[in-house]
């Protein structure tokens, strides 16, 4: 893909945007796991400088112990986005310290509705944290920016192997490992079990009996009738979050950018039917008239059984126990397919430093340490993430509440797109996201616009953005 050509101070200027965080989580307590001895990396002995962007990955075989610069301090900056992922957090921190008392480690949290104004506000004056959550979507800005720290001299090759390809790639541009995967989490469908009950509709046990999108649209029918509802559901692609709808292009066969990224790709017939499905569902009034770029309304509508189901994340389980405390009153099913194909939300967040931190292998340490096998497997049960190690899901884990529905969420991970993650993470994906809300917004607040002119919209004015790049 062409790179930019405008300044730096441009492109930081333009560094964020507006895009809801994930409030991943769900009440829970700490994990005891046993924090494991510090692993090998491969960074060259004796290095003491920052490494410049774009070095080199050392030889295998020439592995060392990594050792934080003296006298070494990391700030670590993350919002808490519930009581479990407070939990989670407490537990890795303290476990970081009492493992690495050469490092001198400071917690900055923020609440998850303002991490993005205060993280830019600090950023406007250069004032950075050390090491930063984020999430997958948002990476791309920062990669633009060549303000991340590259980890590849120290991330050990065994630890990369483990990850998730999907997961590896999202972290990765230029040829540069960028930051690292923590976790992720998943969309699935939460339903009203009272509603489906009383309509005699039967939930799938398995991904191989997900409804299919036209089983799902006469569902919807059959509860708003038999319910007098408004709306039969809702979906968290709210608030600027327009990209959680995209499972349902992928899943037919549609995407945002052809396979190399130099060419928009909105304008197929896979894509068209995708936005053609909602159409169908406001025409309908089966799905609320919320604009993609309107306050979230989905959980609360649901809770308030003003819904019979709605699209939810992994981390919304909480929020449904605290609002919803009966859990014979909802439960969790898979995402619908389309010829046998189905999808999901690539939620979660990596873990990446600032290039200009002082201390760079101080910085990589804490990264590393946060995001092994271990310590990922200890966070995710404490918090209930989803990990994004082949090994844990292959192992499974054991999570502090919600063990059936994180089972579930957990089979679900394991669908998601990976030609959707690379284009999540790309790096014009922010302005493409923005697009797409925006012209979708017209078609579901008052049929202003209609699926064909939506996809046409998106198409021109996505390669528009994509010719800036």
């Amino acid at each position: 893909m062409k790179k930019r050509g405008k300044k730096l101070t441009a492109l930081m200027m333009g560094l964020f945007m507006a895009m809801s965080l994930a409030a991943c989580g769900s009440s829970g307590q700490e994990a005891g796991t046993k924090a494991p001895e510090q692993q090998t990396t491969k960074a060259e002995a004796g290095q003491t400088e920052a490494p410049q962007t774009g070095a080199a990955q050392t030889e295998a075989g020439q592995s060392g112990e990594l050792t934080a610069e003296e006298g070494a301090e990391i700030e670590v900056a993350y919002w808490e986005g519930s009581e479990s992922d407070k939990a989670a957090w407490d537990w890795a921190l303290e476990n970081l310290q009492k493992d690495h008392p050469e490092i001198k480690i400071t917690a900055q949290t923020y609440p998850s509705s303002k991490y993005r104004d205060m993280l830019d506000t600090r950023v406007a004056g250069n004032d950075w944290p050390d090491v930063m959550r984020y999430t997958y979507q948002r990476l791309g800005k920062f990669k633009e920016t060549d303000t991340m720290l590259d980890l590849s001299p120290y991330i050990s090759k065994e630890n990369l192997d483990d990850l998730v390809p999907a997961y590896k790639t999202a972290c990765e541009y230029d040829g540069k490992l960028v930051a690292m995967p923590h976790h992720t989490d998943v969309m699935a469908v939460y339903y009203n079990k009272r509603m489906f009950e009383e309509s005699g509709i039967k939930v799938p046990q398995s991904i191989d009996e997900s409804w299919s999108w036209d089983e799902i649209t006469d569902i919807a029918r059959t509860l708003k009738k038999d319910h007098n509802l408004d709306y039969a559901f809702a979906g968290i692609w709210e608030k600027t979050s327009g990209y959680r709808y995209l499972p349902f292009v992928y899943m037919n066969g549609g995407a945002i950018l052809n396979e190399d990224q130099t060419e928009v790709t909105m304008d197929t017939p896979e894509v068209l039917e995708a936005i053609q499905l909602y159409e169908t569902w406001r025409k309908e009034d089966l799905i609320n008239n919320n604009a993609f770029t309107g306050e979230t309304v989905a959980n609360q509508l649901f809770v308030a059984e003003q819904l019979a189901f709605t699209f939810s994340g992994s981390w919304h389980c909480s929020y449904m126990k605290e609002n919803m405390p009966d859990p014979e009153n909802w439960g969790v099913t898979y995402m619908p397919q389309k010829n046998g194909k189905t999808g999901s939300d690539m939620g979660g967040n990596g873990l990446f430093a600032y290039a200009g931190t002082k201390y760079p292998k101080a910085a990589a340490i804490v990264i590393e340490y946060l995001t092994d096998a271990e310590h990922m497997k200890g966070f995710c049960e404490a918090g209930n993430f989803i990990p994004v190690r082949k090994s844990l899901m292959e192992e499974g884990l054991t999570f502090s509440e919600f063990q059936n529905e994180m089972n579930l969420f957990l089979e679900i991970a394991g669908t998601v797109d990976p030609k959707m993650g690379a284009d999540e993470t790309s790096v014009p994906f922010q302005n493409l996201n923005m697009a797409f809300c925006e012209a979708m917004d017209p078609m579901i607040v008052d049929g202003s616009k209609t699926a064909e002119e939506v996809v046409q919209t998106c198409q021109e004015t996505m390669t528009e953005i994509l010719q800036d790049y």
